[in-house]
């Protein structure tokens, strides 16, 4: 969610596609280089010494690992206050206020225009990564969070009583307000073809911001966040595999320096809902990337192939709508669908084999299911990191001179608006060796978060074991089915 590729226009077309760490294998034409890229080894080594890594890993852990929980002394330092400060929130509603003007009253050229810069690249890439590799940042600069606070205090100053409703909110509900707001942006993002002009966007981020205000004014401000915001839940899910994270002990705020992954052990048990969410965030990555292969394009040419299909396709355009954009709804659509019953069916697996193998006891699948379902978080963001990082290297450049030229006018507040953007500043092997050692490593480190959970769910080291055994087949084939994507070149 972020790549500017097919929904953007030309430039960013080649910025995005740049993005694509993934270089072709042998002939095939490497991610918009410009240039054929030979991969130093044939693919299918790289497959397959990726698959061997996650198996060893595997091995390694049945016999080293023991413990059912990380240690949790970590070294700590005490917080005045757990609540972010008066000057990172005030920053983030200015910033959130700059581009949505911007948007609505600048240059409608997506790259003399700060809107769609920051969005898509500074704001989803950078801060996804920002929390996933330090801390739950957005929870300090939110906009949204910090100006419902603000209207709160006024409007108790003024009437004395609370601005929210407070109603109770209904549990069977969970974060699924959240999922699908995560799934239509997640649309809005690959698919929507007015997503590059900032007036478009400028109002799809006003209409974001109005239904979340509603859901605080309904529910709570706390509420809302916990279970409809969707960036508060998918920012902190990223979170959790930060080493900085804030912890209650002793009803006193402190700040927590841990290994990674390690915030993804805590006890708490997720509901059905939020592991959803957990594997809509995988499978919308995913789906972003499968979608500039060749395969999806031999899958496109085949259904406008068929008779029946081309024929439904057509009417779908003589009545106004796109008909590409509906090939790509209905596969956004079904990835989401594919990961569940794949994680599902693996659940099941775990949940069964440790019973009629090691006398361990009945598990529901459910149970397993959520238990086991933060331990994809080092995946996502193994993906995450793997697959957009040119684009933040690259096209995060643009941000440069838009910050000196906000809003397309011709300004040059800081002196930088004659910045040149250099889409050449890593090397493709640099980013090919990077792709391969993040999502390898991200995988390991799933690979042992999950045992450690198996430790706890089953409680014997046998029945940890066999437990196993199905989810490592499943992260061998997203493993190897991650790195065949990288290495597609990118078309459409």
């Amino acid at each position: 969610m972020l790549r500017a590729f097919v929904p953007r226009p030309p430039t960013l077309r080649g910025c995005a596609a740049f993005v694509a760490i993934s270089l072709a294998a042998a002939p095939a034409q490497a991610h918009g280089f410009g240039e054929r890229f030979v991969l130093p080894l044939p693919l299918w080594l790289w497959l397959v010494g990726a698959g061997l890594t996650i198996v060893l890993t595997f091995v390694a852990m049945t016999v080293l690992v023991r413990e059912r929980r990380i240690d949790g002394h970590y070294p700590r330092l005490d917080l005045d206050e757990a609540t972010p400060s008066p000057l990172t929130a005030a920053v983030g509603t200015a910033l959130f206020v700059l581009v949505v003007v911007a948007g609505f009253v600048g240059a409608q050229d997506p790259y003399a225009n700060i809107l769609t810069t920051f969005v898509w690249v500074i704001w989803w890439v950078g801060f996804a990564f920002a929390c996933a590799l330090v801390g739950n940042l957005w929870a300090l600069v939110n906009p949204f969070s910090t100006t419902f606070r603000w209207a709160e205090r006024a409007w108790i100053a003024f009437t004395n009583s609370p601005l929210s409703l407070a109603r109770p909110y209904p549990a069977r509900l969970g974060a699924w307000p959240a999922a699908a707001l995560f799934l239509v942006f997640a649309w809005a993002e690959l698919i929507w073809s007015g997503n590059d002009v900032p007036r478009n966007l400028a109002a799809a981020l006003t209409v974001y911001a109005l239904i979340t205000w509603a859901g605080m004014f309904v529910w709570g401000r706390e509420t809302w966040l916990t279970n409809g915001e969707a960036f508060t839940i998918a920012f902190g899910i990223l979170a959790r595999f930060a080493p900085l994270a804030v912890e209650q002990m002793d009803g006193a705020p402190r700040l927590v320096l841990r290994p990674y992954g390690a915030g993804l052990l805590a006890d708490d048990r997720l509901r059905v809902p939020m592991a959803a969410f957990v594997l809509l965030m995988l499978s919308t990555v995913t789906f972003d990337g499968f979608i500039e292969t060749p395969t999806f394009q031999q899958i496109t040419n085949a259904l406008y192939g068929s008779r029946t299909i081309a024929n439904m396709l057509f009417q779908l355009s003589d009545a106004g709508i796109n008909d590409f954009a509906f090939v790509k709804t209905v596969t956004l659509l079904a990835f989401p669908l594919l990961f569940v019953a794949a994680y599902w069916l693996t659940s099941a697996l775990m949940a069964f084999l440790p019973r009629r193998y090691a006398a361990a006891r009945l598990v529901p699948i459910g149970t397993v299911a959520c238990a086991f379902v933060l331990t994809l978080v080092p995946i996502a963001v193994a993906y995450h990191l793997s697959h957009y990082f040119s684009l933040l290297a690259t096209s995060g450049q643009f941000i440069i001179p838009l910050l000196s030229d906000p809003f397309g006018w011709g300004w040059n507040l800081l002196g930088t608006r004659g910045y040149d953007v250099d889409i050449g500043i890593v090397s493709p092997y640099v980013l090919w060796y990077g792709a391969t050692t993040v999502i390898v490593i991200g995988h390991v480190i799933a690979v042992y978060l999950a045992h450690v959970v198996a430790m706890r769910v089953f409680g014997s080291s046998r029945a940890a074991t066999i437990s196993q055994i199905p989810m490592v087949v499943l992260m061998v084939i997203y493993t190897m089915s991650s790195l065949w994507i990288l290495a597609q070149p990118v078309v459409g």
